[in-house]
């Protein structure tokens, strides 16, 4: 008589039910668990869930010339996602100890899935020009210029964004004029913030430029322009 044999059955995990209260939450656990009482921390499963998420790398090329990709998601599950530590996988391979704030149903919530070698990011200074003008008082006038590289080295199509900064002005005689890229462009705010959303198909390499000058008199020390 020939061995049985096994039939396979795919494995899934008991989801439990919740209650809202007012204030809280109660989770009741599908299936039945031993709990040791030694008073240490026991973990038990609640439930698994797929979320959908919406990835985008971000960038400060001046400050640090790599990419971190990030997550954005909605929990779409009926659970609240409570507080504490968690562990982060991509594509299988662990990337990341994080932190998740505790999300209701519907809310959205942010994870940092840390730097990725796959988008390649280069920032130099590509030009720096002096000059001094006036016949009795010396004015300077310091021209600089930059050069963002940035270039997806993966597979798939990615969105990127990316931050640098100009030098803004809080005194009448030193004068900011941004060159590069042209307001119409690209205006960067208040505090000379520019950011640039770019979204680069496999393999493709973009180019930004940035070109300021600024002017003043020679009896006011200017700092913080490089």
């Amino acid at each position: 008589m020939p061995p049985s044999r096994a039939k396979a059955v795919a494995a899934n995990m008991a989801q439990a039910a919740i209650d809202f209260g007012a204030t809280s939450a109660t989770f009741k656990i599908a299936v039945p668990s031993s709990v040791p009482s030694d008073n240490t921390a026991q973990k038990v499963p609640v439930t698994s869930a797929r979320l959908n998420a919406i990835t985008e790398y971000a960038t400060t090329p001046k400050l640090q010339q790599t990419a971190f990709l990030s997550a954005r998601v909605m929990n779409t599950t009926e659970f609240p996602l409570l507080a504490g530590q968690m562990n982060v996988f991509l594509n299988g391979t662990f990337v990341a100890t994080s932190r998740l704030d505790t999300t209701m149903p519907k809310e959205k919530f942010e994870l940092a899935l840390g730097a990725d070698e796959g988008i390649s990011i280069e920032h130099k200074r590509v030009n720096k020009f002096v000059e001094e003008t006036g016949m009795f008082s010396k004015d300077h006038k310091i021209t600089y210029e930059y050069l963002l590289t940035i270039q997806n080295n993966k597979q798939t199509a990615e969105r990127i964004i990316v931050t640098d900064h100009v030098p803004v002005s809080r005194n009448e005689k030193i004068i900011v004029k941004v060159q590069t890229p042209p307001v119409k462009e690209l205006k960067p705010d208040d505090d000379g913030k520019l950011k640039w959303t770019l979204n680069l198909q496999p393999g493709e390499k973009r180019e930004l430029k940035i070109k300021f000058i600024v002017e003043y008199p020679e009896d006011i020390k200017v700092s913080g322009l490089e």
